[in-house]
């Protein structure tokens, strides 16, 4: 059998590798060291400690990101800056917002390519849902910014947002934190996450070359020591946080008494139910969404599958061989399902949980321990109306 009627029979897909070239000669042209960007200006002090990023997919060491303890420059400079972007009003404000949308769809495969390497996830998410869905953010908010005055007459801006983005939709979220606090009025200091920091790097480039004004955009990079000294700000009067629950009741705890504005987006088990009258192969590709898109690295990821018993076994076989077809691999090849997890430290979080969902699995595989689960679920969630007082 020839090569062509091997790939008719079991069309297999080819590889389809994406370029990483263009993000190759950036990383080059910083020397692969990056700073702070500051009042417009990419900034390097002595004493600027670097950590070493490294690359999901070939966890190979990448560059030296710098990074440096919280200073009162990075806030001042948003301070210094804001009362000038408020008053040149809402109209000329959406300029600037149009210039970012339009700069992020000229350079959006530079983006798609750099935020896979650097995440880790398909270059189809990226390409096709993280960059547009980025852009389309400032377009939107560049059309509320003219309708400010008119709409919401008696609303002032708050003046500097501190915004926390988290590793899993670096750009993604940082886009739909930043386009809306632009558009009222606001100056952003910006932290991403240490592990996913090259897309937010590269937006500040965006920033300069769409001429906005100096100190309405400041990116500071570094650990979590970083994202702390922002909430703590006496001169912040925003705080916007994506990530983990844990972090977000810190957050609610250090600025309560404050009078800082905030908005907490933390993570959750979501239920993904299915019921006996669901379309079960439309049922089965929604799964997949829910819980394997980006890895299942999703803060609303459908952890929880409940299904109704009486299609369950056929709903589950139907999963399983569908889970059969997903194609793990590199994340700059078209073709690839699933990507590489973001970092070895949530690698081993995954190993962890799967060890232990084992364990359970084996105390629970005795078919008359499973048989007494069953009646115990059945009676919890008969309804009421068939109990007897």
């Amino acid at each position: 059998m020839t090569d062509v009627a091997k790939i008719l029979e079991t069309m297999e897909y080819g590889p389809a590798p994406e370029s990483s070239a263009p993000v190759e000669a950036w990383l080059d042209k910083h020397n692969r060291s990056f700073d702070l960007f500051v009042g417009g200006e990419w900034t390097r002090r002595r004493r600027i400690s670097t950590v070493l990023i490294r690359r999901p997919a070939r966890n190979s060491p990448r560059f030296p990101m710098r990074r440096k303890r919280m200073s009162m420059r990075r806030v001042k400079a948003a301070r210094a800056a804001q009362p000038g972007w408020v008053k040149i009003g809402g109209a000329r404000r959406a300029r600037y917002l149009y210039a970012i949308a339009r700069l992020i769809q000229k350079h959006s495969r530079l983006f798609a390519v750099l935020e896979t390497m650097d995440n880790g996830k398909p270059i189809r998410e990226t390409r096709d849902i993280d960059v547009p869905l980025a852009a389309r953010h400032f377009y939107h908010h560049a059309g509320w910014a003219q309708l400010l005055e008119s709409e919401f007459p008696d609303h002032e801006a708050l003046g500097v947002a501190g915004q926390i983005v988290p590793w899993n939709f670096p750009f993604l979220i940082m886009a739909w934190k930043i386009a809306p606090a632009l558009a009222a009025g606001n100056c952003v200091v910006l932290k991403p996450s240490k592990e996913t920091s090259l897309s937010a790097l590269l937006f500040a480039e965006i920033c300069t070359e769409a001429r906005l004004p100096k100190g309405v955009v400041n990116i500071v990079t570094g650990p979590g020591k970083v994202g702390d000294a922002i909430v703590r700000h006496p001169d912040v009067d925003k705080i916007a946080f994506t990530g983990s629950t844990e972090v977000g009741r810190g957050i609610r705890m250090a600025t309560a008494g404050t009078g800082k504005k905030l908005t907490l987006e933390l993570g959750g088990k979501s239920p993904f139910v299915v019921f006996e009258d669901a379309d079960l192969d439309g049922a089965v590709e929604g799964t997949v969404d829910a819980i394997w898109f980006n890895q299942g690295q999703v803060c609303c990821a459908g952890s929880r599958l409940l299904v109704q018993e009486s299609v369950a076994e056929r709903f589950l076989a139907k999963l399983r061989a569908r889970m059969e077809t997903l194609r793990v691999g590199d994340p700059l090849d078209k073709a690839t399902d699933i990507g590489a997890i973001v970092s070895m430290t949530q690698r081993a979080s995954i190993d962890a949980l799967v060890k232990r969902a084992w364990r359970r699995a084996r105390t629970c595989s005795s078919p008359r321990r499973a048989a007494r689960t069953a009646a115990s679920i059945r009676r919890r969630c008969s309804p009421m109306s068939n109990r007897r007082p």
